[in-house]
């Protein structure tokens, strides 16, 4: 048989690597491929859904149907008056922050807290609007 040269061998393991290497990135290509098939389903799948919501904006932003809303839902709707607003005093504190209980003291309610009877609550313009407190059991 014939003997084969050194370089003939050399050649022969460069072509080898290269059509390994082909077909690695042959494979690499094709996953990427895929990924990229999959990421523009999914935007085209996300444009969709753009398109969806926009319509729906655009339905409910009417402007006849935000006045027939407002003349349904806001027609009891008026400013607040001053006398309908607190002040600062009748915020009750937390102990340690304003003023401090006594020791051994059971915590007193605000003035503020105490609901007005029924004659006081008539003759208020607010419509018994007063700042109740928010605490259990304190009436």
């Amino acid at each position: 048989m014939m003997m084969l040269r050194l370089s003939t061998w050399l050649w022969l393991a460069v072509v080898g690597a290269v059509g390994y290497g082909m077909f690695q990135v042959k494979y690499e290509v094709m996953q990427v491929e895929d990924e990229l098939g999959r990421v523009n389903r999914a935007i085209d799948t996300d444009r969709d859904q753009l398109r969806v919501l926009n319509a729906e904006w655009a339905f409910v932003n009417q402007p006849a149907r935000l006045d027939q809303l407002r003349q349904r839902f806001l027609t009891n709707l008026r400013p607040i008056t001053r006398l309908e607003l607190g002040s600062l005093d009748q915020v009750p504190f937390r102990p340690g922050e304003g003023q401090s209980p006594a020791p051994g003291a059971a915590p007193q309610p605000p003035a503020s807290a105490v609901l007005p009877n029924a004659s006081e609550r008539a003759a208020t313009p607010t419509h018994g609007a007063q700042l109740v407190s928010a605490k259990p059991g304190v009436p």
